[in-house]
């Protein structure tokens, strides 16, 4: 059993029973189910509320990894993928013309030029700072 967890399985009624009291989100499919849950936790699972949870044998289940955070490259193109949606005409044309060597025309919506601004993005990649 990893360290620092104890398994809990549900006995309550409802399924699948997500737990919201004590803060850990931890959902459990139906009654019977067992999840690992932090000791501290647990312990307090097991002794107060003694009708919906009680201690279980450890049967093998894996511990939640933690999820990693998305990659920096990502990040930065949901950053320029929310600037391109503040800017106005003026400021979309310059940007590709600047940027791709693109000559956009100003006649069409400011929505029908942020997405091709948004194409040449996808395309060329984004341009170094």
């Amino acid at each position: 059993m990893p360290a620092g967890f104890l398994p809990v399985e549900y006995t309550g009624r409802r399924a699948p029973h997500t737990d919201g009291l004590y803060g850990t989100r931890i959902e459990w499919d139906a009654p019977g189910a067992v999840r690992l849950v932090p000791a501290d936790v647990a312990r307090k699972m097991v002794t107060i509320n003694r009708d919906v949870y009680c201690e279980a044998n450890y049967s093998g289940e894996a511990v939640p990894a933690p999820q990693a955070p998305p990659p920096v490259q990502d990040i930065a193109r949901q950053e320029l993928d929310m600037v391109i949606q503040t800017m106005d005409k003026d400021a979309l044309e310059g940007y590709a013309k600047t940027n791709f060597g693109q000559n956009l025309d100003k006649r069409r919506s400011v929505e029908a030029l942020r997405q091709e601004v948004t194409r040449l993005v996808d395309q060329f990649g984004a341009p170094s700072p």
